[in-house]
C-alpha cells in the first residue's frame, strides 16, 4: 500500500515539474556516480565530441544542458520518452543504431538502467552491443549501467559475446573499469567501462 502511494506521489510530481519544465532527478548513490563523476570527466575531456544517452526518463531530461558542448542524441524506444530526450533524439531500439549512425561516428555511448530493463534478449542484447562497437569510434568509450540482481540480469554480462570485441577501460575517477558501491551491499547496481581498441 505505502508502495503505491509513493508511486502516486512520485508519478504527480512527474506530471507536475514535465509541465513547469523543471528537472526532476533521482537521489541515488549509483545516480550520484553517473551525475556527479561518470558525466563531468567526459563532458571536460574534449576528445568526447558525440555522446549518445540510450534510455529516457524524467530524471535525464536536465543531461542535454550539461552536454550542450557536444553533439548530443538520445535514444528511447518508447515515443513518450521524446519529451526527455536530446534535439537529437531518436525513436528506436540501440540493436538498430547502425541504421542511424554511420560506422566509427560516436565517441561515448552511456547505456545505463537498460540491460535488464527492456533489452533482455540474449540475441538483442548481442545485437545490440556489437552495432554499438561498428559506431564508436575509436578509442571511443561505451559505459553500460546494470543491476546485479536476478530479476534484472536475463545472463551474466560477462558472457555477452559482443562485448569481447571491447577492451576494459580504465576510469581513472574511480580507479577501476567495472564500479560495484563496496560500502552497501543492498545498492547493487554496477557501472562497468568498455572501449573499443585503437588499431595500430
Amino acid at each position: 500500500m505505502l508502495t503505491d502511494i509513493r508511486r502516486i506521489v512520485r508519478g504527480l510530481k512527474v506530471v507536475g515539474h514535465t509541465v513547469m519544465g523543471w528537472d526532476i532527478p533521482i537521489i541515488t548513490h549509483d545516480r550520484y556516480i553517473l551525475e556527479q563523476k561518470i558525466i563531468p570527466y567526459f563532458v571536460k575531456h574534449q576528445e568526447f565530441k558525440k555522446v549518445l544517452f540510450v534510455g529516457c526518463g524524467s530524471y535525464t531530461k536536465h543531461y542535454k544542458r550539461w552536454f550542450k558542448q557536444k553533439e548530443y542524441w538520445t535514444i528511447d524506444i518508447n515515443p513518450l520518452k521524446k519529451i526527455y530526450g536530446a534535439k537529437n533524439h531518436i525513436i528506436g531500439s540501440m540493436s538498430d543504431l547502425n541504421t542511424h549512425f554511420p560506422e566509427n561516428y560516436l565517441d561515448l555511448v552511456i547505456c545505463n538502467g537498460v540491460f535488464g530493463w527492456g533489452l533482455n534478449d540474449k540475441k538483442e542484447v548481442e545485437k545490440a552491443f556489437s552495432v554499438c562497437f561498428q559506431c564508436l569510434s575509436q578509442g571511443g568509450v561505451l559505459i553500460i549501467g546494470w543491476d546485479n540482481v536476478p530479476e534484472r540480469k536475463p545472463f551474466p554480462l560477462e558472457t555477452c559475446e559482443s562485448l569481447g570485441q571491447f577492451h576494459p577501460y580504465f576510469f581513472s575517477p574511480l580507479s577501476t573499469t567495472e564500479y560495484k558501491n563496496l560500502e552497501d551491499k543492498s545498492n547493487t547496481h554496477i557501472y562497468s567501462f568498455y572501449m573499443k581498441p585503437t588499431v595500430a
